[in-house]
């Protein structure tokens, strides 16, 4: 169990007669949180199941709160970047002009939406986060960033929000755009029986092994991050397995998450 959920994310208490110290100690050490010796007194026991289960949601509020705070912190430099663009076809394409406004306008609300704490939202919810960043993107990169979409029809699909934008994200400016001629990303959406499989597939620079574990294993989003962590977290704390991210250097990466069809 605790290679699955952290004793905040599920909580276990130990009902026993074993009162002795070294019997305690043990089941700390297995990962209990908290022990209560028979005989039960009712009350004590409700008590403990109550505070133990209030914390287990502060800690679910907590990683989604957070994943949301994430996407808030939209980096200067790309707001800069995206009113430079809209500056520069102001003077030459008005209609591409005002469409890029609608994709950024969009892009900031569904950034700062309320529904973005909440435990899922609809796939397409996601889909067009993605689609309005790539958008954005698209237009200040031009040629070096091409995007081809892979999407098996999953109309009912539900994913926990800002779970896709933040691996896309990723993808462009650690993946394709370090290179001069930049290159292609791919988002797909498998469904294989009860499940899905949703990928981001880029051939970018790639990276180590060293790196592609550092990435999974941090606790923490370091600075100039934009949260695999937490993708990472909060998919393995509502369906048990996290990302995957195979990749190569110089040969591109994929990152992929797997999620039941019906929930």
């Amino acid at each position: 169990m605790r290679t699955r959920f952290s004793s905040a994310e599920l909580p276990v208490l130990l009902l026993t007669a074993r009162a002795r110290v070294e019997d305690i100690e043990a089941g700390f050490q297995s990962g209990a949180n908290d022990y209560v010796t028979k005989p039960v007194d009712t009350m004590e026991l409700r008590s403990r199941v109550k505070a133990l289960t209030t914390l287990r949601k502060s800690v679910s509020d907590k990683m989604r709160m957070e994943a949301a705070w994430l996407q808030a912190q939209i980096q200067p430099h790309f707001l800069f970047n995206t009113l430079n663009s809209v500056a520069s076809l102001s003077e030459f394409d008005t209609p591409r002009m005002r469409k890029l406004l609608e994709a950024f306008s969009h892009f900031l609300r569904t950034s700062f939406a309320y529904r973005n704490v909440e435990k899922v939202v609809p796939l397409e919810y996601e889909l067009e986060l993605v689609r309005s960043y790539l958008y954005i993107e698209k237009e200040r990169f031009g040629e070096r960033l091409r995007v081809a979409w892979e999407l098996d029809e999953a109309q009912d699909l539900m994913i926990p929000p800002l779970s896709l934008q933040p691996l896309v994200e990723n993808a462009v400016r650690h993946g394709l755009m370090r290179r001069k001629s930049g290159g292609e990303i791919r988002i797909c959406v498998k469904l294989d029986g009860q499940f899905a499989e949703i990928s981001i597939v880029d051939n970018g620079v790639g990276m180590d092994e060293e790196t592609r574990q550092r990435i999974i294993a941090q606790t923490n989003v370091p600075s100039g991050g934009i949260g695999l962590p937490n993708t990472h977290r909060r998919l393995k704390q509502i369906y048990g397995k996290g990302l995957r991210i195979t990749s190569e250097p110089d040969r591109g990466t994929t990152i992929s998450f797997i999620i039941p069809v019906n929930q």
